[in-house]
């Protein structure tokens, strides 16, 4: 069965089987791998990372449920499993992917609850299939109730738990599995409100949630018994200094001995005192929402930074023996066919250890998203719209799916190109890997490497 199939079915759950009135006290927790730009699940992907979410879900389990798991990117989904409910959540850039799985446990008479995700867009667009949805992040207590209720057939159709993160993730979901790197979390929300975010708190007010440090720290210790590797994944970890500081120095003094990296903001880069105490506690990347080097870009969507202040601050950040790696967007209002070549100078220059490069999607909630709306500007307004197109903007994303501004659509997928074929010469991909010759250079070959790879994917698709 396709994704598309599910889309024009709309019979076919009318017919599933029947619950029975007493379900078995069993779980499936599921985080789905999601399609390419050529259409094919990545699976087994060498680099991907293990998401937080598996482990944050089946963490909160009650000890009277029975619980089971499937990373797709590493397994296949078991459709026959006897768990009676099954949690989901999916990557927001292939939700229909999780509308397909979803529809397939419905069919086998399953109780089907998706979560995690903050926007409405994705309820629109699952609605007519999932039991429930839930928002935020449940602990203990919540998930519980979601259980008990679904047990009870009084699930609600939706769930508003806010972020209850305080206690120990379940990282035995990754074991006997071959990982790289493992997702921990420190923290939610983010100070900032750039008005092209997903995350949502850019329409709150720039709120954030410090987790409890010995949280944190269990979690490190239970990472540690499968990698070494962790990458935190707030939105931004140096929301408040004095926690990651605290942190930092949980980490020295009960020496768990981890290499982590964790997304800052560039000016992180003026605080020596910051930056040598990461470093001591195992941190060897920085990852950094740069997103253009147009100044009037910065300002337009509320992102309060300079990019006068950018090459001096990665220099202090490298200086300090702690790689970056950058986030670039295009097709902001003021791109221009030269924004492209600032970033290839702004790279090569920087000598960053790995640049991240897509074209802006816009995502339903966000400001970007609603002024385009308004102008006309959006190919996906609404999420009928999105079922009937059926897109899919996998990363790199180099399709735009809106009218730009200041250039064409034709001009702004054409230079995408061009900058990610200049950026994937085997030149560019040595250098920046090389730059500094430490334990990570051989993992950031492997980065920049895939990095070529899926510039090559993206020719191939373009020629087709």
């Amino acid at each position: 069965m396709t994704a598309q199939d599910t889309l024009t079915d709309n019979t076919a759950l009318e017919h599933s089987p029947r619950m029975t009135s007493t379900l078995k006290k069993k779980v499936y927790i599921i985080q789905p791998t999601f399609h390419k730009m050529d259409g094919k699940l990545v699976k087994g992907f060498s680099l991907a990372s293990c998401p937080l979410e598996l482990p944050q879900m089946a963490g909160a389990v009650p000890l009277d449920w029975e619980k089971t798991f499937s990373h797709e990117y590493l397994e296949d989904i078991d459709y026959d499993s006897d768990a009676s409910v099954i949690f989901i959540t999916s990557p927001s850039n292939d939700i229909l992917h999780a509308r397909d799985i979803i529809t397939q446990f419905k069919l086998k008479g399953k109780k089907v609850i998706f979560g995690a995700h903050e926007d409405g867009f994705s309820e629109d667009i699952l609605g007519e299939v999932a039991d429930a949805f839930y928002r935020g992040i449940p602990d203990k207590a919540d998930v519980k109730l979601m259980l008990e209720d679904a047990l009870h057939d009084r699930l609600k159709a939706h769930y508003d738990f806010g972020h209850h993160f305080n206690y120990p993730y379940d990282y035995t979901v990754y074991e006997g599995k071959k990982v790289n790197y493992i997702h921990v979390q420190g923290s939610t929300g983010c100070l900032f409100k750039c008005e092209f975010c997903r995350h949502p708190s850019s329409s709150n007010g720039g709120v954030y949630k410090l987790r409890d440090i010995n949280c944190i720290i269990e979690d490190l210790r239970s990472v540690r018994k499968l990698t070494k590797y962790v990458a935190f994944k707030d939105p931004n970890f140096y929301n408040k200094r004095s926690h990651l500081l605290a942190l930092c120095n949980r980490i020295i003094e009960e020496k768990i001995d981890v290499t982590w990296g964790a997304q800052m903001p560039i000016y992180v880069g003026k605080d020596k005192e910051v930056l040598d105490l990461m470093k001591k506690a195992g941190c060897r990347v920085i990852y950094i929402g740069f997103e253009t080097l147009n100044q009037d870009n910065l300002d337009y969507v509320n992102k309060p930074f300079q990019v006068k202040d950018y090459i001096p601050m990665v220099r202090n950040i490298q200086n300090i023996g702690i790689r970056v790696v950058g986030y670039f967007m295009f097709g902001f209002d003021y791109d221009t066919a030269k924004s492209f070549d600032a970033v290839f100078d702004f790279v090569h220059e920087s000598k960053i250890a790995y640049p991240l490069l897509n074209i802006l999607t816009p995502v339903p909630g966000t400001p970007v998203f609603e002024r385009m709306k308004r102008e006309g500007r959006l190919d996906l307004p609404d999420a009928e719209t999105f079922k009937e197109i059926h897109p899919l903007y996998s990363i790199p994303c180099n399709h735009a799916y809106f009218e730009p501004k200041l250039i064409s659509r034709e001009e702004l997928e054409s230079n995408f190109m061009t900058l990610s074929k200049r950026l994937s010469s085997l030149k560019e991909v040595w250098r920046r890997s090389f730059s500094k010759i430490d334990a990570l250079s051989l993992i950031f070959l492997k980065m920049n490497l895939e990095f070529r790879k899926d510039h090559k994917r993206l020719e191939l698709l373009n020629h087709c």
